[in-house]
């Protein structure tokens, strides 16, 4: 493809960080590294803990099984979403409850998670749908835990506070795509010290930081390494350039695509979302998706709705229909930091 769907922009003090990993032989989990990035993602989100982890999936099982989460219990997941939530869920033995979007932003809708809840139900995972805060402040009416997933969501804010702050808890993704990135790699981020520490145990084998091969929980090793860390460290001290160069591509695409049939997702006042990929819906989505990769451009449908999905759909009480419309006609371009605007130009001029 002339134009990837994303691409990573890696400069001189990410090189300088693995160099300078790998002179120390540190390159394993639990390296300085790590505690910069952990450090660095507390202090943009005003969250007292952050783990880091191996990926923004990893992080979901974690905070779940934490949680106490597991069988039996019932977890309220919204429908149109990457599927790593509604997997988690199952991973740890509960059982996902897909629920509707709201149209107005595309995120998981207050009312109908409200009329999912179940004496079994233990949370909700509220995920910031590409780069778009939830609707906290109802989301908290619910009276169950919210765990945020700002994995798409880096750099978006309500007039509450940056996504990653919200909910008991909430979760991270560093993947290669996203805004900033470690390779691959996850975070954990919370207020409650209980649950910090549970998810530290969760994340190093269960063992007991102060004994050694002594083991209070079963735990898995979900540590991201040093040498990812060295990476998201770096990422992490150019957070606001990364973030505004998509938004910079947001905006181009929105100029040039104007008046041609392509419609930006929706965004709500209370919100100032954040650019992920940068996404479009078109009542002929498939047609331009299929003129745009013959043109050497890796444009691409949106996930199929969760609910319509075999694996997934009798996990769905009821019918999904915001969720199910969103990924018929939806379709992310490539998206990268400075990607130059003449390259944006020659992707719009693609789709057309």
């Amino acid at each position: 493809m002339r134009f990837p769907l994303s691409q990573p922009s890696l400069g001189e003090k990410e090189s300088e960080n693995v160099r300078d990993a790998m002179a120390s032989g540190w390159i394993s989990g639990t390296g300085p590294y790590v505690s910069a990035f952990e450090r660095s993602l507390e202090q943009r989100t005003g969250r007292t803990s952050a783990t880091a982890v191996s990926s923004g999936t990893t992080a979901l099982e974690i905070v779940l099984s934490a949680l106490g989460i597991g069988a039996g219990d019932e977890v309220v997941v919204p429908a149109l979403t990457f599927a790593a939530p509604a997997a988690a869920v199952l991973t740890v033995g509960a059982t996902p409850v897909l629920c509707d979007i709201t149209p107005g932003n595309w995120t998981i809708d207050p009312d109908a998670a409200r009329a999912l809840l179940t004496t079994r139900t233990r949370a909700v995972i509220a995920v910031d749908l590409m780069g778009h805060p939830c609707e906290y402040e109802r989301l908290s009416e619910l009276e169950v835990p919210i765990i945020e997933d700002a994995a798409q969501a880096h750099g978006a804010r309500t007039r509450k506070g940056p996504t990653g702050s919200f909910g008991i808890a909430s979760v991270f993704s560093f993947h290669v795509n996203k805004a900033i990135t470690s390779g691959e790699g996850g975070a954990v981020l919370t207020d409650d010290p209980e649950l910090a520490d549970r998810v530290r145990l969760l994340t190093h084998h269960g063992m007991n930081p102060s004994r050694r091969y002594h083991h209070s929980m079963a735990g898995r090793n979900g540590r991201m390494t040093n040498l990812s860390a060295a990476v998201g460290a770096a990422q992490a001290e150019r957070w606001d350039e990364l973030v505004a160069g998509r938004s910079e591509v947001a905006r181009l695409y929105r100029a040039r695509l104007a008046g041609h049939g392509f419609s930006p997702r929706p965004a709500e006042p209370w919100a100032s979302p954040s650019c992920w990929l940068h996404c479009v819906t078109s009542a002929e989505r498939d047609a331009a998706v299929e003129r745009a990769r013959r043109s050497g451009v890796d444009a691409r449908a949106v996930w199929p709705a969760l609910s319509d999905l075999p694996l997934y759909r009798r996990y769905a009480p009821r019918p999904c229909v915001h969720a199910s419309e969103v990924s018929r006609t939806a379709m992310w371009l490539p998206t990268w930091a400075h990607m130059p605007p003449e390259d944006v130009a020659d992707v719009a001029e693609s789709l057309l």
